[in-house]
């Protein structure tokens, strides 16, 4: 979700002493230029042009004042707008902006306004960085019925360059008036939508109701007003809006007042009591300062009520109040994606209980839209997403989202593939061919056992997050199955390995537009998560969720057999000290030490992070993989936080080979590599340089072991979570020490899963060849040999004249580009030359193959 700054109180409370900058009164809910007093900062100047107005703000590159809002305000009376819709437009163009410190700084058109409790909000457009020509900045949204004023302000934060606005452009008010088409109901698609109606109320009436116990609880709560005792209807948490609790109390009293079974199935009292709880709701409209409640959450929850009763409403005022919360959501530029398809999903919803054809049709039009590929264009920006051609799932920028957007997405593509079957909106088979693409090119290689590997998950790593994420995309295998047309066998080996835990999916995949590699063995599963100048890393920046997790996608490196190693170990992790990283020892900063140098999640410091600065992409550029579809290796090259280092994952058969090279550090705190951190689970053996502990066995140089209960606190994941939430788990921790301020350190591991304690200490199936910065390479069981060519050169009877990623076999070698740059590359094998052609556009940094 966007987040951006506000002004601040203290700002907000002297522009509205200034008296006449205030406008009061207004008989027309619109704004232009000339009606508003603005206040200038240093860098900002008025100038005629051409009769018009134009604001100028240029700061300068070296500018002390850069990180501050270089910004024209403007005291607005937003009364007028209270409960309603308020829109803001504007031209301008930028020259040689210069890239924020914070990604939702930069160019501001923004309006900042607080509510009688406290809550801030700070809606505005998304501008780019850079040199661009005239366009047009606008923004929508919906305000609180209890708002007074507000500021609205157009400038520059923490960006040197130029921009320029034409005042004669500005316009802040109404939004434009969407009118919704007319389009008859025949008699045909009444009927089509009858049965969607039916199916879509089935679909609700299949989630258990509450017991009649808990209803009664509910009925016993529930003020004579309508509201609920027990909920802070003051609150304004971002992530877990306490107010929305009202809604889904009486969702849950109007599935059991719905439920043919229920001991209280349209009981009176039960159904009153719905009643009261929309009336409220529609009444008092209360809104939360982040919009994925207003625009998303509380609109389906309200049409979700009245679809599964809809006796309990019939024509007028409490019914147009519920279907004016469900308008609510409404198509906006800053919808993408999943996002997109969780707007049209209500305003389908909600045209359907009107009947409404026009902009039924349109929401059902862009739920289909978007069983599509991701656009190739601006692949690095925050709104980028979608479905990529290696079959990951990317939102907020090209980061792995299989568990929070992309498992959605999903679980959403899976309900309405079952609901639009047989009707005029059933999938076409070109969507059905993205569709399993997405299932087995993606998310069946991330599910183990039932549950998805944490480094898919997303930010959302709170309490059984692998197991809840997996439980949702085993229902979208399950409903994809029953609506697709074509073969429901690889449905069924998807669903049958993970209800038996008897893994079928054997192989090695590289998710090359990712940064993603995952090995599965029959018995193992493997997986290493990396980032690069092309792939975000996991956010840390978004409502406090995920607060600790800046390296949780910087060369992490999970081993599973059993599915439980890491089951719920995330609030009792060193998250300094990851599985497969290398890392300073980067202390957990307070909401002072943010405050002061303007970190900000979710518009306030958060509460704890290891980020100085919030990252929205990768530092370097020479990451990758290649695989043959057995083996694989990958690279990541680090440069974050002071610490340099190459490191290097190589997946055998049997065995995982790690080398790190380079490992030099300009960080104040020490640095190490973790060579695993999980739960502990019975006898720990060692010896010379090996260990092993429950069914894997390590085997490495300089390997230190600790043991015993670590403390922790399930508020570091869940930003919505306030008050302590304690934990403790035993971990096994092996971590390689390499001290303050290392200069070329190194680093060699393998980690056996499934080895006995006697295999693993006398391992002798796979070697390591070379660790330089140069070259790092092993060789496998099998005697093909995993290299990563950091710089032309030779090893035995191969070389390459490009770096490159290589799997060197006897007669056959498997290539990649980690760069994701080179068009080809000339290799040699026992002399003999090979020119190969490398894959371009989406297909860049996947693997290729040169026989010999």
């Amino acid at each position: 979700m966007n987040m951006r700054t506000h002004c601040g109180a203290a700002l907000l409370a002297a522009l509205l002493c200034t008296g006449p900058a205030l406008l009061r009164g207004a008989t027309t809910p619109e704004w232009k230029a000339d009606q508003l007093q603005w206040r200038l900062t240093r860098y900002c100047k008025m100038v005629q042009r051409d009769g018009k107005q134009f604001l100028q703000i240029r700061v300068p590159k070296q500018a002390k004042e850069i990180r501050a809002q270089n910004c024209a305000f403007a005291t607005i009376d937003l009364k007028p707008f209270a409960g309603k819709s308020f829109h803001a437009s504007v031209r301008l163009r930028g020259r040689d902006i210069s890239k924020p410190f914070q990604p939702f700084n930069g160019v501001k058109v923004l309006l900042y306004y607080k509510t009688p409790n406290g809550g801030e909000n700070w809606p505005g457009a998304d501008l780019p960085v850079g040199t661009f020509d005239w366009r047009t900045a606008t923004f929508s949204t919906e305000l609180p019925r209890n708002v007074n004023e507000g500021v609205f302000r157009l400038g520059l934060q923490e960006s040197s360059g130029e921009v320029e606005f034409d005042l004669s452009t500005l316009r802040l008010g109404a939004p434009p008036e969407e009118k919704e088409e007319y389009l008859p109901l025949t008699p045909e698609l009444e009927k089509e939508l009858t049965l969607i109606e039916s199916r879509m109320r089935n679909a609700l009436l299949a989630v258990a109701p509450v017991p009649a116990s808990e209803a009664r609880e509910l009925l016993a709560a529930q003020r004579p007003e309508g509201t609920f005792a027990g909920i802070d209807y003051r609150d304004d948490n971002r992530s877990i809006w306490q107010v929305a609790r009202h809604l889904r109390n009486a969702l849950n009293l109007a599935r059991v007042w719905a439920s043919p079974n229920h001991e209280l199935y349209h009981d009176r009292a039960v159904g009153e009591a719905v009643r009261k709880a929309v009336a409220w709701w529609g009444k008092e409209q209360p809104r939360s300062s982040n919009w994925w409640w207003n625009d998303m959450s509380i609109p389906q929850t309200m049409g979700n009520i009245l679809l599964l009763a809809p006796e309990l409403f019939p024509p007028g005022e409490v019914r147009n109040n519920a279907l004016a919360v469900c308008r609510q959501a409404k198509f906006l530029p800053r919808y993408t994606g999943n996002n997109r398809v969780f707007i049209a999903q209500n305003i389908f919803r909600r045209a359907l209980l009107e009947r409404n054809v026009a902009p039924l049709s349109r929401a059902a039009g862009v739920i289909a839209e978007e069983i599509r590929m991701a656009p190739v264009e601006n692949k690095t920006g925050w709104a980028f997403g979608g479905i990529r051609a290696d079959g990951c799932y990317h939102q907020h920028g090209p980061q792995i989202q299989f568990g929070n957007y992309g498992g959605e997405f999903f679980a959403n593509v899976g309900y309405w593939a079952n609901i639009w079957k047989g009707t005029r909106w059933q999938y076409t088979p070109e969507q059905w061919q993205i569709l399993r693409h997405l299932s087995f090119n993606g998310f069946q290689w991330v599910l183990w056992k039932g549950r998805m590997d944490l480094l898919a998950c997303g930010r959302q790593l709170g309490e059984n997050a692998a197991g809840s994420k997996g439980r949702r995309a085993l229902t979208a295998f399950r409903q994809l199955r029953d609506a697709d047309p074509g073969d429901s066998a690889p449905y069924d080996a998807v669903l049958e390995r993970n209800r038996t835990g008897q893994n079928t999916l054997v192989g090695n995949r590289h998710f090359w537009n990712s940064d993603y590699m995952v090995h599965r063995r029959p018995e193992w599963y493997a997986a290493v998560r990396m980032n690069s100048v092309r792939v975000r890393p996991i956010e840390d920046d978004t409502n406090w969720d995920n607060a600790l997790g800046r390296y949780l996608s910087d060369g992490a490196c999970l081993v599973m057999r059993s599915g439980e190693e890491y089951a719920d170990i995330t609030p009792c992790w060193d998250w300094t000290r990851l599985p497969g990283t290398t890392l300073p020892k980067t202390p957990v900063y307070t909401p002072e030490e943010s405050r002061k140098r303007g970190l900000r999640s979710g518009g306030k410091p958060p509460r704890w992070t290891h980020s100085v600065k919030f990252r929205q992409i990768g530092e370097t550029e020479f990451v990758g993989g290649v695989t043959d579809g057995t083996r694989g290796a990958a690279v990541f090259t680090m440069n974050l936080d002071g610490v340099k280092a190459k490191k290097a994952y190589f997946f055998d058969t049997d065995a995982i080979y790690e080398l790190g090279c380079g490992i030099t550090s300009t960080s104040p705190y020490p640095v190490a590599t973790t060579v695993n951190s999980c739960l502990r689970r019975g006898a720990i053996k060692q010896g010379k340089n090996w260990v092993h502990h429950d069914g894997i066995g390590y085997r490495g140089e300089g390997m230190k072991l600790e043991t015993g209960k670590r403390p922790g606190d399930w508020r570091y994941l869940v930003g919505g979570i306030q008050k302590p939430a304690p934990v403790e788990k035993d971990l096994f921790t092996l971590t390689i020490d390499h001290g303050m301020k290392p200069v070329n350190g190194s680093y060699a591991f393998a980690i056996l899963p499934g080895a006995t304690p006697e295999e693993t200490a006398n391992w002798n199936r796979g070697k390591f060849l070379v660790n330089n910065d140069t070259c790092q390479a092993v060789e496998f069981n099998d005697g093909t040999i995993g290299a990563i060519f950091h710089a032309p050169g030779k090893l035995g009877r191969f070389e390459t004249k490009s770096p490159g990623l290589f799997l060197i076999g006897r007669k056959r070698v498997f290539a990649a580009d980690p760069s994701a740059r080179l068009a080809e590359i000339t290799i040699l094998l026992d002399g003999v030359s090979r020119q190969l052609r490398l894959p371009d556009g989406e297909q860049a940094g996947s693997s290729v193959a040169a026989d010999f």
